[in-house]
């Protein structure tokens, strides 16, 4: 039982970035989770006990909810046995309304790897996140093999569709290691429409998939195996060409990138697809360059596995916990992308990679403890926490980004893959990109040097 003042409708609806108390009870009343009693652990506060739990993955039930006690002055223990209980008497279904309703790009008004032209600029990819190793998880996420006896836990796969720019999710679905990314991906087609370009990696490059996200309104733009047989039906000026994909038309450009750096140059060949078939939407060095912005996705979800969940698994015991537990971190992340962007929004032309991640995460973990009693801004808590949060960020900018690379290596001592033994692990350094568009057409070539 919690000790002291109880919980009531006045206290949580302060603590979180952007997730005011109205939007909770709604999401309970359209789901049907909220108490028809008075209880000690109110719906509304578990919700928030949830999102919590996705800022401080190092700490148990009792400290986590003891950090909210000390934001919203109340004085509480409660048991975990308690917090569990009053998970599962909630469910997935708030988590899930709360992230249908906060997903979604973040409006910006900074171009800067946001627009290609009128397109936004989106990506899609799958991630993997490590579940519990327990008999209720294993029934529906199983382990997957591989080297090294495979995985030692069950796993869940994530494949999201973000905006570059802002790196804020548009949309994201989930499910077992054995349903695949491309098998998921449909489930976000809703998502795509006019107006988007979406960036994939090779692995998306399934034409009836492709046709279906062409079907939405969307333009692609998909690396393929340079193997693959794309027959030349016109080349253009730039170095692409028309080809057909599958019945379809598409647009063919061959670059070869050279990554410059103190340890010498390296070279690979990239072969990229796309829907814009004229170069004047985007000749082929512009393209190429484009592509570049999908390893964005990929910094999307280091954030949300190693910056903000310290690379742990999960801590959920059971199927409907742990699908709680991923909403959680989903909406922990929209959250935290929507504060920094409005934050940057605020000087024109500022680019929105300028704000530092791990300031506004280390914010607002603060902000759970301090409460909006040390906020001097006016208004509701929530907006007076999210300006706090954004006035840090920009009295602390990041300098302009740098092109860098690092070895792409096997760390972790239990991953499933083989550790490649010709790429010693290092720092990152700093490096100087060349594309240099292949004109497949006649042999030649056109540089291009952003």
């Amino acid at each position: 039982m919690v000790s002291g003042k109880v919980w009531g409708p006045a206290h949580l609806g302060e603590l979180s970035v952007h997730l005011p108390a109205e939007l909770v009870d709604a999401a309970l009343e359209a789901t049907k989770t909220r108490e028809r009693r008075i209880r000690a652990l109110p719906s509304r506060v578990i919700v928030y006990f949830v999102v919590a739990l996705a800022l401080f993955p190092e700490l148990g039930y009792k400290s986590v909810f003891a950090k909210l006690c000390l934001g919203a002055g109340v004085l509480g223990t409660v048991s975990a046995s308690a917090l569990a209980q009053a998970r599962r008497r909630i469910g997935v279904g708030p988590l899930r309304w709360i992230f249908e309703i906060l997903r979604g790009a973040a409006p910006t008004v900074s171009g800067a790897g946001d627009w290609f032209g009128a397109l936004l600029i989106c990506a899609i990819d799958g991630t993997i996140l490590s579940l519990p190793d327990t008999a209720p998880i294993l029934a529906r996420y199983t382990k997957q093999a591989g080297y090294h006896g495979g995985t030692g836990y069950p796993q869940a796969r994530v494949v999201a569709l973000i905006a570059c720019g802002t790196r804020s999710i548009i949309d994201a679905v989930f499910g077992p290691t054995s349903i695949g990314e491309t098998t998921q991906t449909p489930a976000l087609l809703p998502s795509m429409g006019p107006g988007m370009i979406i960036l994939a990696d090779r692995n998306f490059a399934a034409a009836a998939l492709l046709h279906r996200i062409s079907e939405t309104g969307a333009h692609y733009l998909v690396r393929v195996k340079n193997a693959r047989h794309l027959p030349i039906h016109q080349s253009l000026k730039d170095g692409s060409y028309l080809s057909v994909l599958a019945g379809r038309k598409v647009r063919v450009i061959t670059a070869a990138i050279t990554l410059h750096t103190s340890d010498g140059d390296r070279t690979e060949t990239y072969r990229l697809i796309t829907t814009l078939s004229d170069p004047a939407q985007g000749t082929a060095g512009e393209l190429m360059g484009l592509y570049h912005e999908r390893w964005e996705i990929e910094t999307t979800f280091r954030e949300i596995k190693s910056t903000m969940g310290g690379g742990r698994v999960l801590r959920s015991r059971t199927v409907a916990l742990v699908e709680q537990e991923i909403y959680a971190l989903l909406i922990a992340e929209q959250l935290l992308r929507c504060a920094m962007t409005e934050a940057t929004n605020a000087i024109p032309g500022l680019d929105p990679d300028r704000a530092s991640f791990t300031i506004a995460l280390t914010l607002a973990r603060d902000m759970i403890v301090l409460g909006p009693a040390t906020s001097t801004r006016p208004g509701p808590g929530w907006q007076a926490l999210a300006g706090r949060i954004g006035d840090h960020l920009l009295a602390n900018l990041l300098p302009p980004r740098r092109l860098r690379t690092g070895p792409r290596t096997v760390k972790r001592a239990i991953s499933k893959y083989q550790a490649r033994a010709t790429k010693p692990h290092g720092p990152t350094q700093p490096a100087r990109l060349t594309i240099e568009i292949i004109n497949t057409t006649v042999g030649l070539t056109e540089s291009t040097r952003p």
